[in-house]
């Protein structure tokens, strides 16, 4: 069952909980200008504090209100996740860093907020149930709860099982939602997730589920998951979030494209999203858009853009290097990568990109810049893969030049 939680997990929680979910009927008693529309707008964009900041005094006026306090629990998370570079989709591949059982220090205000904004959700929710257990939206809003609290446990506490219940709870509640009312679309994005995600375990751990009462459908959880980004309402991004991370797992790159390109005309503020579909641009092997896409990032970052001025520039200009490097474009590869390597701090990418500097100045026949490169490398991170790499390479060019 460890085994079946962790691979329930890893799927489930690719996207976290649905950012902002809602049903039509619920539409009639909110203005569409009102605040936390405002700050919807602002968390798609990235700019979580402001978001925050917004849903905190719509909640002062409006406490029982359960978009508010769902949204600002959601905003909270995604604001630790995203400082923490859980939010790109790259460590959720294959031996990705989330997958890595070592946990993170947790800070306690942090969460303590978190937390607290959820009890706060939670108890709204099961008070209303309680008056009313056919109460539609109160059972929407408390699976969505259950949901930041998976992510939570999973992403930063990495503790499975608390994450597999919190998660299973989400997934009960919107499933008998939709056996009460079908139209309550949205419901669909956890429901199909979670068909998709039992449709995809191996047969054994298939067999361990349905002795739990758990059965899935990968195929189907796709179409109903596609089924939320046509017909549902403020969920339909999220689909089309989850829908593309879950089509790159398929190897649907096109497909996965395609959502991004649209998402990234809507939150024009979301490097993310443009980061993204630079990504899948790479990934297909298509190096002009990718390049174009990493430099066109890279512009906005310098001009200090909104959502751009705090952006993981190493990494973007480490791919950008490789995308012109694959282009034959090597003096733009070279520019790439040294000022990706000039940038202060201690990044990974730093260093990933003088090594490829030194690789690629090999090629052009010019040792004694490569040797420059290898040698810092070696000296400034010599336990380090990067360090190993140079270090090796040392020694080749030293008997290279011995012959």
């Amino acid at each position: 069952m460890r085994a079946y939680s962790v691979v329930l997990m890893v799927l489930l929680l690719v996207i976290p909980p649905p950012l902002c979910a809602q049903k039509h009927d619920d539409l009639a008693g909110h203005n569409e200008n009102d605040a936390v529309t405002a700050a919807i707008e602002h968390l798609r964009n990235l700019e979580y504090e402001a978001g925050k900041q917004q849903l905190r005094a719509w909640a002062e006026t409006h406490p029982a209100d359960l978009r508010a306090w769902n949204y600002l629990a959601t905003a909270t998370l995604y604001q630790e996740m995203y400082e923490r570079g859980v939010l790109d989709s790259s460590v959720y591949g294959q031996g990705g860093d989330i997958f890595k059982a070592n946990k993170v220090s947790i800070r306690p205000a942090f969460q303590q907020e978190l937390l607290s904004v959820l009890d706060t959700a939670q108890n709204i929710a099961e008070q209303r149930l309680k008056q009313d257990p056919r109460d539609k939206d109160a059972m929407y809003w408390a699976g969505v709860s259950h949901g930041t609290r998976a992510t939570y446990h999973f992403t930063l506490r990495k503790e499975y099982m608390a994450a597999l219940h919190e998660a299973t709870a989400a997934y009960k509640y919107h499933a008998e939602l939709l056996k009460g009312d079908p139209r309550y679309i949205d419901c669909y994005l956890i429901v199909g997730v979670n068909n998709y995600v039992l449709g995809s375990l191996p047969w054994y751990v298939k067999v361990m589920a349905a002795m739990t009462g758990r059965h899935g459908d990968r195929a189907e959880g796709l179409k109903q998951i596609k089924r939320v980004t046509d017909e549902g309402n403020y969920a339909r991004d999220d689909a089309k979030l989850t829908l593309a991370v879950l089509y790159q797992r398929e190897k649907m790159y096109s497909q996965a494209l395609a959502l991004y390109k649209e998402m990234a005309l809507s939150y024009t503020r979301n490097y993310l999203i443009q980061y993204e579909t630079s990504a899948l641009h790479h990934l297909l092997t298509e190096w002009h858009s990718a390049a174009q896409g990493y430099d066109a990032i890279m512009i906005k970052h310098r001009a200090n853009a909104l959502g751009f001025r705090n952006i993981p520039s190493g990494k973007i200009l480490y791919h950008a290097g490789q995308a012109y490097e694959h282009l034959g474009e090597n003096e733009l590869a070279l520019s790439r990568y040294a000022e990706a390597a000039s940038l202060a701090g201690d990044d990974h990418y730093t260093y990933l990109a003088e090594l490829a500097t030194a690789d690629l100045e090999m090629r052009l026949q010019h040792p004694d810049r490569a040797r420059a490169h290898y040698q810092r490398i070696a000296a400034e991170k010599p336990n380090t893969d990067e360090g190993r790499s140079a270090r090796h390479a040392i020694k080749k060019l030293e008997s290279y030049t011995r012959e």
